[in-house]
């Protein structure tokens, strides 16, 4: 038998429900912290992007180059939250980011959209309507005071509400999955 006492620099195997109130609280901040800096990120992103550089040039490859960065971080947060050692709460703030990179990237489509063919959409879009449109579509508010009336804009509006239908229920379903393997991978001493 090994009597040594635990390493205190070691990381704890203790489960997010076993922590103490103290631990809990460092692990919402920094779990807040990481949020916050991938949501600078992702916006600064967007802000940089003007929609009229990419409509200028190919709008196919900006939205396929688009898609393929959104299905990374999908990969990406899948990968982080199996191997944090408190995946439900990373499971958490997954989720968070990953539709803020949704947001982001309907929202450059949009914009781009309205650019290119401003007959696309009833009003001309800029960034900060197309983020307004984006969300609006994404909570299924939908207010009607931006409508597409292209077909192609209908079309991107229809895989938009598609895409977030599958995307919320299945990554919901992803992360609590992802963090059940992190609580076993962590529970087997993985």
């Amino acid at each position: 038998m090994d009597d040594a006492p635990p390493d205190p620099k070691a990381p704890s195997r203790a489960a997010y429900s076993d922590l103490d109130t103290r631990q809990r609280r460092r692990v919402l901040a920094t779990a807040a912290l990481r949020v916050l800096v991938s949501l600078a990120v992702i916006i600064g992103i967007f802000a940089v992007i003007p929609p009229r550089d990419v409509a200028d040039g190919n709008a196919t490859t900006g939205i396929i180059v688009g898609l393929l960065l959104l299905i990374g971080l999908v990969g990406w947060e899948i990968y982080r939250t199996v191997n944090d050692p408190y995946p439900e709460v990373r499971a958490g703030t997954g989720i968070l980011v990953l539709v803020a990179g949704v947001i982001v990237v309907f929202s450059l489509f949009y914009a781009t959209m309205s650019v290119s063919d401003p007959a696309a959409f009833n009003v001309p879009l800029g960034k900060s309507d197309a983020v307004y449109f984006t969300v609006t579509t994404l909570s299924t508010t939908g207010f009607g005071d931006i409508t597409a009336v292209s077909g192609s804009a209908r079309w991107v509006v229809t895989v938009q509400m598609l895409f977030d239908f599958v995307l919320l229920v299945s990554l919901a379903r992803v992360f609590v999955l992802a963090a059940k393997t992190g609580r076993a991978r962590r529970a087997k001493g993985l």
